[in-house]
């Protein structure tokens, strides 16, 4: 039975961690989207404003020039913006609490090995040299 348990607990916090990580990809796609077309109105607005300002003073070749390296500015912060990745608490939790329980999984699993061939053999000799070998063998495979 503790097997079971051990292993819907590693399942569901599995779960709870792909869950938390997806709803933080959801909101950062979505925050990016949102200052994206935000920064396209900006800018286009900027554009018209500042060209119109700047050809006035400068003509329209210079006035182009500098919109353009003012976009530039501004893409350059919101792609910053966008690419911040905040780990999320709960997901790392979820993730340590999946590991603890799938290694006892093995503990015990390992430990049930350990016993099988003690059980089935009609010796005890053969019994306890069986369950020897298998426990020398499991341990080198978790060891991996």
């Amino acid at each position: 039975m503790r097997l079971f348990s051990l292993l819907r607990l590693a399942a569901q916090a599995e779960s709870l961690r792909w869950r938390r990580t997806g709803r933080g990809l959801a909101i950062q796609g979505g925050l990016g989207a949102a200052a994206a077309v935000f920064g396209l109105m900006l800018l286009m607005m900027l554009h018209l404003a500042g060209f119109a300002a700047l050809s006035r003073r400068q003509g329209p070749e210079l006035a182009a020039l500098i919109v353009a390296g003012v976009d530039l500015v501004l893409m350059a912060l919101l792609g910053w913006l966008a690419l911040r990745h905040a780990e999320d608490k709960v997901a790392l939790e979820a993730e340590r609490v999946r590991d603890d329980a799938l290694r006892q999984v093995g503990d015990t699993a390992s430990r049930g090995l350990m016993l099988l061939p003690l059980l089935r053999s009609q010796t005890a000799k053969k019994g306890i040299i069986g369950a020897a070998l298998t426990a020398a063998v499991v341990g080198l495979l978790s060891r991996r």
